[in-house]
């Protein structure tokens, strides 16, 4: 028997974008197969397909829709997907292609072979996002992030090589296409397992971004839990 909070996340499961009905009920079937099988990710599934998840992101989609970037040619990478769990959906019929990287290889699998396995849109990557830099990216419009308290701060991407410890020649964020855009978002949640680099407002938040960025959008989003920070720009 459901509790009445599952049947909140099956709610946010079944109303994520403008998908076919039958998608929304392959995606549905597709977690509780999972479920059935592996009890003990239940929690964390649920979690990413959470109220707080979902209106997180919708706003980054809305955003981006409302400044007329989703279209036919956009290329979206997210950094730090976990499961793809409300981006993808959201952004599959909107988009050309995605690609979607997380170090976790657990969470990658499930996303690709479990969740989204006909969502055919996305390339799947296990990977570090600090570790090297890809070929999709040289040809990316978008680049989005809802992870940033996970990570460094999104200046340091690709300036320092880590394994080296010595400045990139070219740091990446010069060597992606101008007209690219970002979408990242971060929060004031410390004491989450997990968050290790949360900001106390948005204007900390800006001082994070690639050098020479401009903000097209700025939003912030509470929960109970604390303040989602979004920016929005040009790279």
């Amino acid at each position: 028997m459901l509790e009445r909070d599952e049947l909140t996340y099956i709610k946010n499961i079944l109303e994520l974008s403008n998908q076919p009905s039958t998608i929304k009920f392959t995606l549905l079937e597709n977690i509780f197969t999972i479920f059935e099988h592996e009890p003990e990710l239940k929690e964390d599934i649920f979690d990413s397909f959470s109220a707080n998840q979902v209106k997180g992101k919708s706003l980054l989609v809305n955003h981006l829709d409302k400044l007329n970037l989703l279209n036919k040619d956009t290329e979206v990478v997210i950094f730090g997907c976990w499961y793809g769990s409300v981006l993808i959906p959201l952004l599959h019929d909107k988009v050309r292609k995605i690609t979607a990287i997380d170090s976790d290889n657990n969470v990658i699998t499930i996303g690709k072979n479990r969740l989204f396995d006909e969502y055919h849109k996305v390339n799947w990557i296990v990977d570090d996002i600090f570790r090297i830099y890809r070929e999709s990216y040289t040809t990316a419009t978008i680049f989005i992030n809802t992870s940033c308290e996970h990570m460094p701060p999104m200046n340091e991407w690709g300036v320092i090589n880590k394994e080296r410890k010595e400045p990139y020649k070219n740091p990446w964020w010069t060597r992606v296409p101008k007209d690219s855009h970002f979408a990242f978002t971060s929060n004031n949640m410390f004491d989450i397992l997990g968050h290790t680099n949360c900001v106390n407002s948005i204007e900390e938040f800006k001082g994070q971004l690639p050098p020479a960025a401009e903000v097209l959008v700025e939003d912030e989003l509470e929960d109970e839990r604390g303040t989602r920070y979004l920016l929005i720009g040009k790279i």
